[in-house]
């Protein structure tokens, strides 16, 4: 994917940030509330604005603790290692902060933070912390009980059960705004639906009865309508976008190079071979002289591919695969409301005490 790590593009959207944005996001975190404006000012001009792409470690388990960390955007996994493999204690998001533990203690990294899509944060350096923690104590006041429940929950090192949470994110569920589920409790394998959405798109079914499993639900592989759909990003013609109404639609202009499709992480982007007539042009040149050639016309089947994706039936008052299920087993949800809260509490009750993220999770109503 391309960036615009180190060019002067990223440098300029950085100052821009620093001078329009970033007391505002200090301000709106709760830790940094009796901060004077004069000390928000010096941060703003000592600290480091750092991006991380998806997966890359921000701060490892066992490393010396040099800086503390607050969450622009995007969302950071929170793991340590246990000896039959890592345990993922908590997910953070905008607004969260993590990295005072090792700072407050003077001890090595705890936990081992990295990034699970695209993530931006503010980090502040060691030196700066210190300070800020010297100069006011409410801030330090602040982050005493948070470090020791973070703590006291480290100290617990057990993996815990069923905590669905890891899935729900690890499976890409939290980045989709409209998800078809098929409730395998309730499926017979019929097929009703994938026939449904072939005949409601000539024939082509954009949808099938196979992917990723939630609890008893089968993610079919059907658009998700990102939040942020990469997809989009890097079509050379354009001819795929987004409507109002979260529908991803490809217009007939597309040129079948396949990007959009390498682009979708979860595969439901599909190249449909089309058969396609042209007329092809051969001079016949004649043996006499001053005699023009002819033109012999012919025509000739070729193979062209055009992509294809789910376009949520949105003129339909219910989606054909939806429609079609005679036993309510498909359904198209929005997955934050529908198992974010579920998952969240689960978590709670099973990491009593500490690690335990705000609710970021909102309702987002779709059409």
């Amino acid at each position: 994917m391309p960036t615009f790590k180190g060019t002067s593009f990223k440098t300029e959207l950085e100052n821009k940030y620093r001078e329009r944005s970033l007391n505002n996001h200090l301000r709106s975190v709760p830790l940094f509330a009796t901060v004077n404006e004069e000390f928000l000012q010096h941060l703003k001009e000592n600290v480091e604005l750092v991006s991380y792409n998806q997966s890359q470690i921000i701060c490892k388990e066992g490393e010396d603790a040099d800086a503390f960390y607050l969450i622009r955007s995007g969302m950071v996994r929170v793991s340590q290692s246990m000896p039959g493999g890592e345990i993922v204690r908590t997910y953070l998001s905008r607004g969260d902060y993590f990295g005072e533990i090792g700072l407050l203690r003077a001890i090595k990294r705890t936990a081992t933070c990295s990034a699970l899509d695209a993530v931006d944060v503010v980090k502040i350096p060691a030196s700066e912390f210190n300070l800020m923690l010297e100069k006011f104590p409410d801030v330090r006041a602040q982050l005493e009980p948070v470090a020791a429940a973070r703590t006291a929950a480290d100290q617990q090192r057990a993996i815990p059960t069923g905590l669905r949470l890891d899935d729900f994110l690890n499976q890409g569920l939290f980045e989709a705004q409209n998800l078809l589920l098929i409730d395998l409790d309730n499926c017979t394998r019929c097929d009703a639906c994938v026939r449904a959405c072939a005949n409601a798109h000539d024939g082509v079914s954009r949808l099938l009865r196979d992917g990723l499993r939630y609890d008893h639900f089968l993610v079919a592989t059907a658009c998700r309508s990102c939040r942020d759909p990469l997809c989009m990003t890097q079509c050379p013609v354009g001819s795929i976008r987004r409507k109002e109404n979260l529908e991803i639609i490809i217009e007939d202009w597309c040129i079948g190079c396949g990007k959009c499709a390498e682009l979708c992480p979860y595969g439901n982007i599909n190249m449909h071979p089309l058969e396609v007539i042209k007329e092809v042009k051969t001079e016949i040149k004649s043996d006499r002289e001053g005699v023009p050639p002819k033109v012999k016309i012919e025509k000739k089947k070729t193979t062209a591919y055009k992509a294809n994706t789910c376009d949520l039936c949105t003129q339909l008052s219910t989606p054909s695969c939806v429609y079609a299920c005679p036993h309510d087993a498909a359904k198209r949800v929005d997955p934050q409301r529908f198992f974010a809260d579920d998952a969240l509490v689960m978590q709670d009750e099973l990491l009593p005490g500490g690690w335990s993220p705000a609710r970021h999770y909102r309702a987002h109503h779709t059409h």
